[in-house]
């Protein structure tokens, strides 16, 4: 860990239960940052669809990267800014189209894999809106057929690799590992993703790096 590393000024605005705050915490460990991290800056708690937080994000969404007074959303620019500014693009690839295929892999897991497993599917389970606070089961079941594809998808992907794109550990990596090791631990989840298979043992791989242990911990809401 360098000078400006130690010492240099990074908060996260964020829930750590956040699959996206994950993210960012993810890659501030892999790069070996020195952070800070959750909703309250400087007395002022910020959450996510609140007024409070449209002066950090006009779009009233988290996570937020605070970097010595400057500010940056969306958790990809975030990432990539981290990378790029901090670790040398080391988490990117320096083949133009591995990291074209890094940036695809983190649009679509944005775009689709969030959607599926945690908005469609995992947010029934910890934010319930049925009657009494209860799981609609008939949500949940209808969702499961995305979920399914999108195992067969990310499965397919990784074939015989140890990552996603390439044989290096990236940013696709980081930004799936969240939202995939949430479904892993989730309800059903021997269903979803079968013990042994392709998937399971690449999120346990990843779950074993040394800088994971302080992202994924139980959720503490």
């Amino acid at each position: 860990m360098n000078q400006l590393q130690m010492n240099h000024s990074l908060h996260i605005v964020g829930v750590q239960f956040s699959a996206f705050t994950r993210v960012v915490q993810f890659c501030c460990e892999e790069i070996g940052l020195n952070y800070t991290l959750g909703p309250v800056v400087n007395g002022q708690e910020y959450r996510m669809g609140s007024q409070a937080i449209k002066p950090l994000n006009p779009f009233m969404k988290m996570p937020v990267l605070l970097d010595d007074g400057r500010v940056l959303y969306e958790t990809q620019s975030i990432c990539r800014y981290l990378d790029n500014t901090y670790n040398q693009a080391r988490l990117q690839t320096s083949d133009p189209w591995q990291k074209a295929q890094v940036d695809q892999w983190c649009a679509a897991i944005t775009a689709y894999v969030d959607k599926v497993i945690v908005r469609d599917y995992l947010l029934e389970f910890l934010f319930p809106k049925g009657e009494n606070n209860s799981v609609r089961m008939d949500v949940v079941t209808a969702s499961i057929p995305a979920v399914l594809n999108l195992v067969d998808v990310l499965e397919r992907q990784l074939g015989e690799r140890e990552f996603l794109v390439g044989g290096q550990f990236t940013l696709a990596d980081i930004m799936l590992a969240p939202a995939l090791t949430y479904l892993i631990g989730g309800p059903n989840n021997a269903d979803l993703v079968k013990n042994g298979s392709v998937l399971r043992n690449y999120a346990a791989q990843i779950l074993a790096r040394p800088t994971a242990k302080n992202v994924f911990i139980p959720i503490v809401r």
